[in-house]
């Protein structure tokens, strides 16, 4: 494909009655980090915009960007927060326990980027591979003795691993579904895969709380839909698998829910499901004027915070970031904040130091620069994880304040 094209139906039911609802503007590509000497050369950039399927409430972006532009090398390491490394532990205990697994069990994550999630299913006993297009991250987990094929999941994907594995008992897809263009094919090869009784547990940031919370800088290229239950079980429905059971997590990426799925008939739905399937009916996932008034919500929201960083600039104070994150150059490029403004931006990822963030331009650097640099006040970007970024601040020397830009604006101490 070209650098991107349209996108003009729902990838879920297919319906064309599309309604477009947030415009972000035409930014560059969230996670294309950059080398001192690309500075001065151009990037690419692609229109983000969301828009509703009036039929099944899916939420899917006007333009998907070819993802080799965005996956084939990844920096973005799930295992760098000590938030998510906990949430991956218990994810396998209570995986295991749903499936009913044996040691020597197989497990597949797709997507599995670094392995971590993968370990701990190993620690528990059980064999296991992953699939993950970025060949630097499949090559340092399989070197862990994770092994993982460096390739997007697909049908044939799903029938090699068969011959090189076993059918997984479960199979994990873990804030992947939602960078799917074609989610079809992909579960269908899920479906292809899992052993006859196997689960099969999808998480992803949830569309309410995306809504209800202004959560727009979850929105970038690689998120090319935003889902709930409804679209959700009707994907699932047109391969033979449905939802059996849904656990909610509010604080883990602003409100993320873990879906279970199994083959039609083999397990009975829980009452979880009706709850949240009622919960979307009164929220109006289809009604387009929920999602307006979400997005002059977010415009009120990004004025304050572009006003409150210049009035804070023109009283002489010196800010830095913390959060090279995609969501956070989603909301840096849609401010038009440039490095003249915030200069660096902290991650407690090491492969991201000394690169910079695509749009602004800010330098990445270690929290080992905070304390010696005299910051009045840190943008927390990486908001999702704001208890762990004060903590480690502090922990760093640093007495200044924090501006929490999400779900609305505000400075703490």
């Amino acid at each position: 494909m070209a650098v991107s094209k349209a996108h003009d139906r729902c990838r879920i039911c297919r319906s064309g009655r599309l309604v477009r609802y947030l415009d972000i503007g035409v930014t560059p590509l969230a996670n294309s980090y950059l080398r001192a000497d690309q500075l001065n050369t151009p990037e690419i950039a692609v229109e983000l915009a969301l828009q509703l399927c009036m039929d099944c409430g899916l939420s899917q972006l006007t333009r998907v960007v070819d993802p080799d532009l965005m996956f084939k090398n990844y920096l973005y390491v799930s295992s760098t927060s000590a938030t998510f490394r906990d949430h991956c532990s218990q994810l396998a205990k209570t995986a295991i326990v749903a499936a009913r697994c044996r040691p020597g069990d197989w497990i597949l994550d797709i997507a599995s980027n670094d392995g971590f999630l993968l370990s701990q299913f190993q620690t528990h006993g059980m064999n296991v591979f992953g699939v993950d297009p970025a060949a630097n991250l499949a090559a340092e987990a399989s070197n862990r003795g994770i092994p993982t094929l460096a390739t997007y999941w697909s049908s044939a994907v799903a029938r090699e691993s068969l011959n090189l594995f076993a059918r997984p008992n479960i199979i994990t897809a873990t804030n992947v579904l939602g960078h799917v263009d074609d989610a079809h094919e992909f579960v269908r090869a899920v479906e292809i895969a899992l052993a006859p009784s196997g689960i099969f547990i999808v998480e992803v940031p949830y569309l309410v709380d995306f809504i209800e919370k202004n959560e727009f800088d979850t929105a970038y290229h690689e998120h090319v839909s935003y889902l709930a239950i409804h679209p959700l079980r009707e994907l699932a429905r047109a391969h033979e698998l449905t939802v059996f059971d849904v656990e909610y997590f509010p604080q883990l990426h602003g409100g993320t829910i873990r879906v279970y799925f199994c083959r039609l008939g083999d397990r009975e739905a829980g009452p979880r499901v009706d709850a949240f399937l009622e919960r979307e009916q009164a929220f109006g996932i289809t009604e387009i004027d929920r999602y307006r008034d979400f997005s002059d919500r977010v415009h009120q929201n990004m004025t304050a915070l572009a006003k409150l960083i210049a009035e804070l600039k023109a009283r002489g104070s010196h800010i830095w970031a913390y959060g090279a994150s995609a969501k956070g150059n989603t909301l840096m490029n849609f401010l038009g904040l440039t490095a003249e403004t915030i200069p660096v931006v902290l991650d407690d990822n090491s492969k991201k130091w000394g690169l910079y963030t695509p749009g602004a331009h800010m330098r990445i650097a270690s929290v080992d620069e905070l304390a010696p640099a005299a910051v009045d006040h840190l943008l927390l970007l990486a908001w999702n994880f704001e208890r762990e970024l004060v903590e480690r601040s502090r922990g760093a020397g640093y007495a200044g304040r924090f501006i929490r830009p999400a779900p609305e604006v505000a400075v703490f101490g």
